[in-house]
């Protein structure tokens, strides 16, 4: 009778191996998991047009922003003048169109009435062709310093969380300089590593069940947005393609 019992539970145990077995090679290819996988987020770095000395800083470590909202204002007395410059340059080349305008409508007058050569009509006509660009050119420059002098105020060009907010009031900053970050909390997306099997089962749009270490009793849903077409083997460079990382924790 005994032996009649253990043979049973040998083939309940041999059975229930098998069909965990089979039903984790149809998972693998069918519904795939994976614990390689990272929460991942983009942040926003603000960086200057200009270079100054910064003069305000309007924001704080952690503060939340808004779309459009100042963040610094540097130091626009050199732009200011810029400016002013420039009005007086646009002041002076248009009078200077103006007066060869001027000349221009006296010569056509002469040389209609044979007074004037076909070569000081073309003088005049080439003179006021250059005054006219030269006012053009400096209408262009007083654009780029009115541009300019509106760029010393930095604003949020997207809404988010302050992070890693470095600079002083009183430092100089070139436009090379990132001088805050910031961090949209909406953005965030999961990069997640599968083996070669699941892949095919990998496709865009596709709704998929997250669990988070830090909320083990909770399943989220979300969806396949991409999927990378390769990745990067051997030699590696900073603009190299997306990267599979070994998995280490053996303990899961």
């Amino acid at each position: 009778m005994k032996r009649d019992i253990y043979a049973y539970l040998t083939s309940v145990v041999l059975f229930l191996a098998i069909a965990f077995s089979i039903f984790l090679v149809i998972s693998d290819n069918e519904i795939p998991f994976t614990t390689q996988a990272r929460l991942k987020i983009a942040p926003l770095n603000i960086s200057t047009e200009v270079s100054g000395h910064i003069e305000k800083v309007l924001v704080k470590e952690g503060e939340q922003v808004t779309v459009g909202q100042p963040l610094f204002e540097l130091d626009s007395s050199q732009y200011s003048l810029a400016v002013d410059k420039a009005q007086a340059n646009v002041l002076l080349a248009q009078s200077q169109w103006q007066q060869a305008d001027r000349y221009l409508a006296r010569i056509q007058s002469l040389y209609e009435s044979a007074s004037a050569s076909k070569e000081q009509l073309d003088e005049a006509t080439a003179n006021k062709q250059t005054k006219a660009a030269t006012l053009q050119a400096a209408k262009a420059d007083l654009k780029t310093a009115q541009r300019n002098l509106q760029l010393t105020q930095i604003v949020a060009t997207k809404a988010g969380t302050v992070t890693n907010l470095t600079y002083q009031e009183g430092m100089y900053v070139t436009p090379s300089d990132t001088l805050v970050h910031i961090v949209n909390q909406q953005d965030l997306w999961i990069a997640a590593d599968f083996t070669e099997k699941g892949l095919p089962a990998v496709t865009k749009g596709r709704a998929v069940n997250i669990v988070f270490d830090a909320y083990p009793n909770q399943v989220f849903l979300g969806h396949i947005r991409s999927v990378d077409p390769a990745i990067s083997t051997g030699a590696e460079q900073v603009t190299s393609l997306a990267q599979v990382e070994e998995e280490t924790r053996w303990i899961r």
